[in-house]
């Protein structure tokens, strides 16, 4: 069983990052629950833009906090076939493989998968924070697995519980190590 995991949201807090920034250059403050749908926009300015400049600054890059309980899930899933997969922009992709080597050394094997094109990440899971990557993915093939990390942007009005017989819901990474154990157990 082959298992893809998302960067941004599932392994990098890029939210809490980005918030600081905004705090900084815009004097703005918010907090991880104000950001309640994917394409949240602050002061005109989406999320995902601001998202985008600040990840080809690889000083930023490196200064980007983990997701709590990220490292030892790793570790411990790094027994197992595992692959990290990003739709993070081509520019930032040294400090990106940077960062991994520093946190998640065993992360070895990545897979750069363009906006709109989760559905070809050769894994049979995918561990990611958007539901629409997990229903595109999931969607491709009867056969795979979903687990959507939740966040408060994580549900954006996909029709994923059409995908409820696919997709495990986990709010941190001790229920993700349970799901895959479940999927394991189903794929014997």
């Amino acid at each position: 069983m082959k298992i893809a995991v998302d960067i941004d949201g599932v392994l990098a807090d890029q939210v809490s990052a980005v918030l600081l920034e905004i705090e900084k250059d815009y004097g703005l403050k918010y907090s991880k629950s104000d950001i309640n749908r994917a394409h949240w926009s602050f002061a005109g300015i989406e999320i995902w833009s601001e998202i985008g400049r600040l990840l080809a600054d690889p000083e930023y890059v490196m200064r980007v906090p983990l997701i709590d309980g990220s490292q030892k899930a790793i570790k411990q899933l790094c027994e197992r076939d595992v692959i990290v997969v990003t739709a993070r922009r081509p520019n930032a992709e040294e400090a990106t493989r940077r960062w991994l080597r520093e946190h998640f050394p065993c992360l070895t094997q990545y897979y750069h998968a363009r906006t709109g094109t989760k559905h070809n990440i050769p894994s049979d899971v995918l561990i990611d924070d958007l539901d629409m990557n997990i229903v595109e993915f999931v969607r491709s093939n009867p056969d795979r697995r979903g687990i959507l990390f939740l966040h408060p942007w994580s549900l954006n009005g996909t029709d994923i519980e059409d995908y409820a017989d696919q997709v495990y819901y986990c709010p941190q990474w001790q229920s993700v190590m349970k799901a895959i154990d479940e999927i394991a157990g189903d794929k014997n």
